[in-house]
């Protein structure tokens, strides 16, 4: 496994295809009468993950991968991301799905698709999962 999404798996084997990962820092720019503006460092902007994907017929349906990352995007669920190596990148949502079409059959189900996820980072009060509460509830 090359990485982990939330339960979604990325292998490295299979269709795991690159990631990008972007750290940005946000300054605000102060004019001045007459002399070049200051910038002053406001802070770190949320980091971004780009995930390229390839689902190819011989290893997976791609329809079905592609309705499985589509399906977690639409519930709007923050997802922990790690890599294989076991590090924790932190929680992040699914911004962004785009998907080019390399190969069709003549009757028009996919063969090899190309998928890029764009990830933001999450830092807002992450859901707990309700399945696993055991015990008396709180109010």
């Amino acid at each position: 496994m090359f990485a982990q999404l939330g339960d979604i798996k990325f292998e490295l084997i299979t269709y795991f295809n690159g990631l990008n990962e972007t750290v940005s820092y946000n300054y605000a720019q102060h004019e001045r009468i007459e002399n070049k503006p200051i910038l002053q460092f406001l802070g770190k902007n949320l980091q971004e993950e780009d995930i390229k994907l390839n689902f190819h017929r011989s290893f997976c349906v791609p329809e079905d991968e592609i309705k499985k990352l589509k399906d977690v995007a639409d519930t709007a669920t923050p997802l922990k991301f790690i890599k294989g190596n076991g590090e924790y990148v932190g929680v992040f949502i699914i911004e962004e799905i785009g998907q080019a079409v390399e190969q069709a059959s003549s009757e028009g189900d996919l063969m090899s698709v190309q998928v890029d996820v764009r990830l933001r980072e999450y830092t807002g009060k992450v859901p707990e999962d309700k399945k696993n509460e055991k015990g008396f509830k709180k109010r």
